[in-house]
């Protein structure tokens, strides 16, 4: 079992002050971006530890005999793992051992919970309300079994009930509003998120409710209401160190989601609050570029996109530029495959400049704001001797990107041995548009979809 004490460095006897204090300590020095186990281990001995009603029941462990003990200390590591069955498993033989364990099945009742058994999980959490009607946390795990039941009248009464035991508890809100949403009453969570903020001073709390607030909006498409959470949340991450981190990332990964679901000028709102409040962060910054780039150029690429006279190789290398890598289907910080596909699409117009040649011209003459974004090559593409200096540095790179371009498009390599069967196989390549792949892509070595039973390479894909 893990040693809560130990993980926040304090002794057994430490004051719930004592145990905040040494949260936020610890928060700052290992914050979630950099050190994700380790924040998640000092936020799980936080939140038992910080509870008199949960810290009581983590003591009360040390009481059991060292077999029992054992076992579950063995159950927990086995739900920590993702082994829900064998922890299901050891809990219940435990259970019949020491049937009056309420420690013992209350963990059985999380294990179900975990493992979707929410009949189970029912049954296990009425039992132990029945035992400690007064027992906040036992009233809260059989609200959220009723919760996930999909009884949604039965989870709202379960979670007042239990706030009527602990007011304090950020979870049980957060429950509350869950049910209300879950029963699709937007004003009802709205109000119990309000009611929660007068009740829950804790910064960190209060945080989570207002981004809750702000995700609640965007599920209901309430999308001009964020704005004023946001701009709340800005306030308190300005005044308080150890959330402001959390807050400006979470506020740019919000600001992604709504730019996905071309809610633009939202996603322009929502990212220029993060970087207010981190203005020095990279991915940030990087995150804002990308939206406000397309919002700036998104009326003329809508246009170019649809435009037939010019070519989707030309296209595609603006939408390289201004779109987010999210968009075109690369997630991550490093994304090479979008250099190899600059590559390509690069190579093709300069190996083919005739047939580019008027996509360019009108490229620049129709669009020439989106032109400027490539400006450079373009006008070496279009310059004969700057031309041929290009087709030699590009065939020099073949052997650079081909690995890669044979991964990303599945092609055998030993099918491309010599340049010149590249070249031919290079130009009868119509490039794909670059945006997200609709249905999984079928290698050559996978059986064929047509239901033949060959190889794919063997079959359609010949």
């Amino acid at each position: 079992m893990k040693d809560y004490y130990e993980i926040l460095d304090l002794e057994s006897i430490a004051s719930k002050d004592e145990i905040k204090k040494a949260y936020f300590k610890l928060v700052r020095r290992y914050p979630p971006d950099r050190y994700e186990k380790e924040f998640m281990n000092i936020r799980e001995a936080y939140e038992t530890l910080s509870n008199e009603k949960t810290r009581k029941e983590y003591d009360s462990i040390n009481d059991l005999s060292s077999i029992m003990k054992g076992n579950y200390n063995l159950a927990r590591s086995q739900m920590e793992e993702g082994d829900l069955q064998g922890a299901i498993k050891n809990l219940e033989k435990m259970i019949q051992m020491t049937p009056d364990s309420l420690v013992i099945k209350s963990l059985l009742g999380e294990a179900y919970l975990k493992n979707n058994n929410n009949g189970k999980a029912l049954k296990v959490f009425t039992e132990l309300n029945q035992a400690e009607p007064k027992n906040a946390a036992f009233a809260g795990y059989l609200a959220l079994a009723c919760l996930n039941r999909g009884w949604h009248k039965k989870a709202i009464a379960a979670y007042n009930n239990a706030l009527k035991l602990d007011r304090d508890n950020i979870s049980l809100w957060l429950g509350l509003a869950d049910a209300h949403i879950a029963n699709n009453d937007y004003y009802k969570a709205k109000d119990v998120f309000e009611n929660a903020l007068k009740k829950v001073t804790d910064i960190e709390d209060n945080t989570t409710i207002y981004l809750k607030l702000i995700m609640m909006n965007i599920q209901f498409s309430m999308f001009s209401a964020i704005h004023e959470y946001t701009e709340k949340l800005k306030e308190i991450a300005l005044r308080n160190e150890e959330v402001k981190d959390n807050v400006a990332w979470t506020l740019s990964h919000i600001a992604t989601y709504l730019f996905n679901i071309d809610e633009f000028q939202h996603a322009k709102k929502v990212i220029e609050k993060s970087a207010e409040i981190l203005p020095n962060d990279k991915d940030i910054l990087n995150t804002k570029e990308e939206i406000v780039n397309f919002d700036k150029y998104i009326n003329d690429f809508e246009r170019l996109n649809k435009d037939k006279k010019v070519k989707k190789d030309v296209t595609a290398l603006i939408a390289f530029k201004i779109l987010p890598k999210s968009m075109i289907g690369f997630h991550g910080d490093k994304d090479p495959e979008i250099d190899e596909l600059t590559y390509l699409h690069e190579h093709q117009i300069i190996e083919g400049y005739e047939i580019y040649k008027s996509s360019i011209v009108r490229l620049k003459r129709e669009y020439p704001e989106l032109y400027k974004i490539k400006e450079d090559f373009f006008n070496k593409v279009t310059n004969n001797i700057e031309r041929k200096k290009l087709q030699t540095e590009y065939r020099n790179k073949t052997k650079k990107y081909m690995s890669e371009l044979n991964r990303y498009f599945e092609i055998d390599e030993d099918d491309y041995e010599e340049e010149d069967d590249f070249d031919e196989w290079y130009h009868d390549y119509e490039p794909q548009k670059p945006f997200v792949r609709e249905e999984k892509k079928v290698g050559r070595n996978d059986p064929c979809p047509c239901g033949s039973g060959k190889k794919y390479k063997k079959c359609c894909g010949k």
